[in-house]
């Protein structure tokens, strides 16, 4: 009985989060021409489409938000925690930001044209020297009045533990005189499922659309959003990027294994 009512509750989500996103972009693609008249205007749009349909994804699959502290107001520079493709859609219904994220990513069926859309940045973590152009486009970004969100991780961690922040994208942030805020990311699952390691973790390797199958059986789970209380000032991006992992660590909630 318990199958078949994951099964269900799989069946019924899927759809709905692929229908409520047909929806939302189907908004963004009728304001795509106020990118040709306002680079300015179209990400002002892109922030409040992509809020609403975060909100309603967290509702469609069953995730309870809990924010804690002050939320930075863009433009911003934010360093995050990073546990799965799910940080990303969280943020984004909290924040309307856009995101550095793996170069691979464009090339995505679907998912890529959608990520291009949102001015979201990519980067060959491969090549140390992609870091340079990627700098361009954050500081670019950050004249446009938005707010920006890096893993500084570089990766989707085990979850056991906050891993080393990589300093080589902090520079931007120091450049532009720009303090770094933080945010530290918790998922906890109910009771009765399987803990948040094996459900929201997306460490292992396996396909993107099998594991948000797998995740949608479940009767949901909560995360929590910690932003820090005040944001961190330097000018040695190695000194923020210590600094930085570990406030974010300290309030890092570990799931088990």
């Amino acid at each position: 009985m318990k199958s078949v009512v994951e099964s269900l509750q799989s069946a019924i989500r899927f759809p709905l989060v692929l229908c409520w996103t047909g929806v939302t972009w189907a908004v963004r693609l009728a304001f795509w021409p106020m990118t040709w008249l306002s680079e300015s205007l179209d990400r002002k749009w892109r922030r409040g489409i992509v809020r609403v349909w975060g909100w309603g994804f967290t509702r469609i699959i069953g995730i309870k938000v809990t924010v804690e502290g002050p939320l930075p107001k863009p433009p911003y520079y934010l360093v995050s925690n990073h546990l799965s493709y799910l940080d990303i859609f969280l943020l984004s219904s909290v924040l309307g930001c856009t995101f550095v994220a793996r170069g691979d990513l464009k090339h995505w069926p679907v998912v890529g044209w959608l990520t291009r859309s949102l001015h979201v940045l990519f980067i060959d973590r491969e090549q140390r020297k992609d870091a340079v152009r990627v700098n361009d486009q954050i500081a670019h970004t950050l004249a446009q009045q938005d707010g920006l969100v890096v893993f500084a991780e570089s990766r989707i961690s085990t979850g056991l533990a906050v891993e080393p922040f990589k300093s080589a994208l902090i520079q931007p942030a120091i450049d532009n005189k720009l303090p770094i805020h933080y945010v530290t990311i918790s998922y906890k699952t109910r009771p009765t499922a399987p803990p948040a390691s094996r459900i929201i973790g997306w460490w292992r390797p396996e396909p993107f659309f099998y594991h948000v199958r797998r995740m949608l059986r479940y009767p949901g789970s909560s995360v929590t959003i910690h932003f820090g209380a005040e944001p961190v000032a330097g000018t040695n991006r190695k000194e923020m990027a210590a600094t930085l992992h570990d406030a974010v660590a300290k309030a890092y909630v570990p799931w088990p294994p």
